[in-house]
This record gives structure tokens, C-alpha cells and sequence, in this order.
């Protein structure tokens, strides 16, 4: 995973919990046809020239199979070619079927599904967030938890996406209140499974500085106390950070002059660790149209 304060050695619970949650559930709430969850896999792949070298999530599937698991809350075209290197990767690695499933948040109604490459054409199948109601969902959770009513698996699998539902509010508050009403789940090991879900999938949408708010919330669950480090790791991964930001505002002030504003510049500085990634690899070949595009 990328960017968050967890410690890279602690990733193993994220998932362990992340497959607890999906084990034998199918996505079928999200009108996915595929074939139940196994397990979680790590991400890993052969170095590959992409902006990021990690997908999101890979799952084992019970055929056999893959499923490819993407979060956008922006779109571009070259998103497209990105999945394509990816799973051309994972093939290599793991010679299996993958099925590639991109999440869009509450802001997309639709995005081009298909890489026309001539005889060769690269395809992925898309959820649309947008179509669920997140602000109906959380109140119906967080009656059934008020009153002491059992959560259904769907109850589960909606608080873990609901932060990537049609709402008013950003995909990080209402991270900060999913993760808050998950606290209140009496099952130990659902609360659990849900809050490492959560945390794993809102390292995809939530800047990293955000986070501190979301460790307050969870600081006192054994999963948080298990995860978040302090101290002199957390202040090198910022120094790194804030070096990679500065270098690339450097060069795309030399290359774009005044165009780059002050404005551009403070957004660069908010973007989230795979936007960063993105800008890092194409600093020399990026217009001042994609870069506000990208930071929108």
C-alpha cells in the first residue's frame, strides 16, 4: 500500500482482516458477476514503467482467477493503459485469468471501459458509485448499530465503500465517519474486519496528511494501536514527501513559467501519494491542461 503511516511490516494485518471481510462474498452488491473471494493477494509485480509499480488490491477468486481491483476518484484515458500494464504483469507473474474491476467514486457517471489497440483490444469492468446513496446508507447503519440490530453482510461491505457512494461530503470525512461508526460494531472481529478495510482501501483516496484525523478516530481499537507508528519513521516519510513535491514544483516551474500558479502549486503540494506518483514519472511531458485536469 501506498503512502499512509502504516508500517510496511503491519500491511500483512490490513489484508488478513481485508480477507476476513471478503472471504466467500462475491460483490454481487455492485452488480459484479464474478465468482466468490478467496483471499487477498499482495501486489507486488516486476518492475514495470508506470507511475505506480502497486495495483490496488488483487483477489483470489474460487475458479482460480483474479480480480483486479481499482479505485479512481479522477479519470484519464491513460488510467486505462496503466491497468493494462499492470494486469499484462500479473499474467506474467501469476499465468492465471484476471478480471479487472475499476470503482468509480460518487463524482463519475461513466468512463470510456475499452483500450482500442487494433487487433488487440483491453477491456475492464466498472462500478459507478454515484448510483448509491451514501448519505440514505450511513443513516440505515448507524440505526441498526444504535439499536442493537445485527449488520447484514451488505450492511458491511457499504460501510467499507461508503466513503466511494454519492454524498455531499469529501471521500475523507466520510472515511472519518465510517471509521467512527465502525468503532460502535459490537462483533470484535466484524469491527475489526471493517476498520482494516477501510484503512486499506482509503489509502487510494485520502492525502496522507488527513490520515493523523483518521488514527485519532481508530487510536484506541487494537487494530489501530497495531497499526499507526510514530516517531522518526513518520518524520522521514514526510521529509520524503515534501522533497518529491518541491522537486517536481522546481522542474514544472522551469517548463511551464507562469503558468504553473500559486494555486497549481498549493494543490501539488495536497494530492494524494498516487496523483504525486503520476506527476513524479511524466514532470517532462505533462501540459498545464492535464496537470489541472489531474488536480481537480
Amino acid at each position: 500500500m501506498k503512502g499512509t503511516n502504516i508500517t510496511r511490516n503491519r500491511q500483512d494485518i490490513i489484508f488478513k482482516k481485508m480477507s476476513e471481510l471478503f472471504k466467500d462474498e462475491t460483490l454481487k452488491y455492485y452488480e459484479l458477476n464474478l465468482p466468490k473471494i478467496i483471499s487477498v493477494k499482495p501486489t507486488e509485480l516486476p518492475v514495470i514503467n508506470v507511475s505506480d509499480r502497486n495495483m490496488d488490491f488483487v483477489f483470489e477468486l474460487e475458479d482460480n482467477s483474479l480480480l483486479h481491483l481499482e479505485f479512481q476518484t479522477t479519470w484519464k484515458k491513460a488510467d486505462l493503459l496503466r491497468f493494462a500494464q499492470y494486469d499484462i504483469a500479473l499474467y506474467q507473474k501469476e499465468r492465471r485469468k484476471i478480471n479487472t474491476v475499476v470503482i468509480y467514486s460518487g463524482k463519475y457517471e461513466s468512463a470510456e471501459s475499452e483500450l482500442d489497440m487494433g487487433l488487440n483490444k483491453y477491456k475492464v469492468l466498472q462500478v459507478f458509485m454515484i448510483k448509491y446513496d451514501g448519505i440514505k446508507r450511513y443513516k440505515e447503519i448507524k440505526g441498526k448499530i444504535e439499536k442493537g440490530e445485527p449488520l447484514t453482510d451488505k450492511d458491511l461491505m457499504d460501510l467499507v465503500f461508503l466513503p466511494l457512494m454519492r454524498n455531499e461530503k469529501s471521500e475523507e470525512e466520510v472515511t472519518k465517519e465510517a471509521l467512527e461508526l465502525a468503532i460502535e460494531i459490537p462483533d470484535e472481529n466484524k469491527k475489526e474486519a471493517v476498520i482494516g478495510s477501510l484503512l486499506g482501501f482509503s489509502d487510494n483516496y485520502v492525502r496522507e496528511e488527513y490520515l493523523n484525523k483518521l488514527k485519532e478516530v481508530i487510536r484506541m481499537t487494537k487494530i489501530g494501536a497495531s497499526l499507526f507508528e510514530e516517531g522518526v519513521e513518520k518524520g522521514k516519510r514526510e521529509g520524503e514527501r515534501k522533497g518529491k513535491i518541491e522537486f517536481a514544483i522546481r522542474i514544472l516551474s522551469k517548463r511551464l513559467g507562469n503558468q504553473l500558479t500559486e494555486e497549481i502549486k498549493e494543490k501539488i503540494r495536497k494530492a494524494n501519494e498516487k496523483t504525486l506518483d503520476y506527476i513524479g514519472d511524466n514532470l517532462l511531458e505533462i501540459t498545464i491542461e492535464e496537470l489541472k485536469e489531474l488536480l481537480k
